[in-house]
C-alpha cells in the first residue's frame, strides 16, 4: 500500500490535491481511499452538536478545541494511533491511501514506517475565512517550520496542480 500525506492550512487546497491524486491514480487502475485525521473529531461534532458533517461553515472552533483536548488529556498521538489502526485495515483492501488533512508534525513522523509521500500545499489567496482565534490555533501553524516535505506546492492553479500530481505519481512509479 502506498501512502500520501497532504498537509496545509485551512483553505490551502489540500482536498483539491487529494482529489487530483485520487483521480489520476484511479485512471491508472489503482483502488484509492481518501481519509482524514479530522474524521474522529468530526464524528464528535456530529454526535455532540448535531452537525451533518457537510454544511458550511464547519464548527471549526469546536473541531480545533476537541482535537486540542484529546491531544492534551489523552495522548498527543491519539489520532495517529487510530489512523495506524485504520491503515492496517486499508492495506488489505486498497492500493493507495491519501490522508488529506495533515496538520501536526507527529501526524507525519508517526507514520514513517509506511514510507509516505509528503506534500505541503500553500495557498496565499484571500479565501481564508478563519476568525483571528481560529487562525492562531496550533493546527494552523504547527507545520510552519517543518522541513521534511518531499513536495511543496505553493500558489498553484488547478491546471498546474494537475501537472505536478502527474509528475509526482510518475516519480513514485504510480
Amino acid at each position: 500500500m502506498h501512502l500520501f500525506l497532504v498537509a496545509g492550512k485551512a483553505r490551502s487546497g489540500k482536498t483539491l490535491v487529494a482529489n487530483l491524486l485520487k483521480k489520476r491514480l484511479e485512471e491508472n487502475g489503482k483502488k484509492v481511499v481518501i481519509t482524514e485525521y479530522s474524521k474522529y473529531v468530526k464524528l464528535f461534532a456530529k454526535e455532540i452538536l448535531g452537525w451533518d458533517g457537510v454544511t458550511e461553515p464547519k464548527p471549526r472552533k469546536f473541531l480545533q478545541d476537541m482535537g486540542s483536548f484529546v491531544r492534551k488529556h489523552y495522548s498527543d498521538i491519539y489520532f495517529t494511533e487510530r489512523m495506524k489502526e485504520d491503515l492496517e485495515i486499508y492495506k488489505r483492501f486498497v492500493d493507495v491511501v491519501i490522508i488529506s488533512d495533515v496538520r501536526m508534525p507527529k501526524e507525519i513522523n508517526e507514520l514513517d514506517s509506511y514510507k509516505p509521500v509528503t506534500i505541503k500545499v500553500i495557498n496565499n489567496n484571500s479565501n481564508y475565512d478563519l476568525t483571528d482565534e481560529e487562525a492562531r490555533h496550533e493546527t494552523e501553524h504547527a507545520l510552519d517550520n517543518y522541513a521534511n516535505f518531499m513536495y511543496i506546492l505553493e500558489d498553484k492553479s488547478e491546471s498546474e496542480l494537475e501537472s505536478i500530481v502527474k509528475k509526482i505519481l510518475k516519480e513514485c512509479n504510480l
